[in-house]
């Protein structure tokens, strides 16, 4: 079955109307939030704690590269730590600063394919890799709605149901591959080369490829969810620098709850890291338990993202010549 044409043209027009989308949305979160930005500019803020947000932040990022390190390590013994954090920071650069149809992960599933890595095996890494990412959000958020239950208002709990829904849903779609319950399911799309036939092949070379480790699946799992915790305490370190005490009286508990529903929303296919959705978003589900202004402190939360997009452009920078033949390599991937 012959591959479908792509259009060059039409997916960069695609790319700026998202990029427009973006900025129409953050300039929404602006307009929303005049006042209170001025209010928090027109005092002094405590740097040190931004500074020291920035550094837990950047200790929860590389622990996320390090969790793809063990998924890979599983398929190629000899895949270096190094190469993973190299990859991990121009991965995120190209996820967050660098809109366009060539994805971090595309360029990492490129790097391993020319470690002669089965291109099935390179993608399996990538999915159980965002799967794991995802699942512990949600672990995160329901353990804390659980601690808050029984002083939260209705909605609360309510947040904290669909959380739990989540997570057994998310326990449940691994059982699935695992169990390579789709190609029971569907045995005639085996070897099909159509877009559905495909997406079972790859979900079947995961399962091949982890069922059989599944001690470090939960070990990613582990170490996902704290990295996860050290970016709600930078969130909160953020909040408290902008609003400090008694004028923010949300805990760190109550982030706990809230922060990790906020920051699923960076899955959201927008460019900049699912700007202003992430805001919008951010502020309806702080207002909850009382934050005086969810909105800027996810405003304030980027500056610590795109801080840490900077160190992975010095790393893209230093590194120019070998990612330009990673792109060009990874467009003809995606094509393939």
């Amino acid at each position: 079955m012959a591959n479908p044409t792509k259009h060059p043209g039409l997916s960069k027009v695609v790319n700026g109307a998202l990029v427009v989308v973006a900025f129409a949305l953050l300039a929404l979160v602006l307009w929303r939030n005049r006042d209170q930005i001025e209010k928090v500019l027109s005092r002094p803020l405590d740097l040190r704690l931004l500074g020291l947000a920035l550094l837990v932040y950047i200790c929860g990022m590389v622990l996320t590269f390090i969790r793809w390190f063990f998924l890979v390590r599983v398929i190629e013994p000899d895949f270096k730590l190094s190469a993973t954090l190299v990859l991990g920071a121009i991965g995120m650069v190209f996820n967050l600063v660098i809109p366009g149809a060539v994805g971090g992960d595309l360029i990492k599933a490129t790097y391993l394919g020319r470690m002669r890595i089965k291109r099935t095996q390179a993608i399996a890494s990538m999915v159980i890799d965002r799967i794991v990412g995802l699942l512990a959000l949600f672990i995160l958020a329901a353990i804390a709605g659980v601690v808050a239950w029984p002083g939260a208002p209705r909605d609360v709990r309510l947040l904290t149901v669909l959380a739990w829904l989540a997570v057994i849903t998310g326990f449940l779609v691994l059982f699935a591959i695992f169990a390579q319950v789709f190609s029971r399911l569907f045995p005639g799309v085996n070897g099909n080369q159509s877009r559905f036939g495909l997406i079972v092949s790859e979900l079947r070379e995961m399962s091949t490829t982890y069922r059989g480790r599944l001690d470090v699946v939960s070990g990613c799992l582990a170490l996902s969810m704290f990295a996860h915790s050290l970016n709600v305490v930078a969130f909160f370190l953020v909040g408290r620098m902008l609003y400090p005490y008694p004028e923010m009286t949300t805990t760190l508990g109550q982030h706990f709850l809230m922060v990790p529903l906020t920051l699923f929303t960076l899955a959201v296919p927008l460019p900049f890291g699912a700007l202003g959705v992430t805001e919008l978003v951010g502020g309806q589900l702080l207002k909850l338990v009382g934050h005086p202004d969810g909105e800027l402190a996810v405003m304030g939360f980027r500056v610590l993202m795109y801080s840490t997009g900077l160190l992975g452009a010095c790393v893209y920078l230093a590194r120019i010549k070998e990612i330009r033949e990673l792109t060009a390599a990874a467009r003809h991937f995606d094509d393939e």
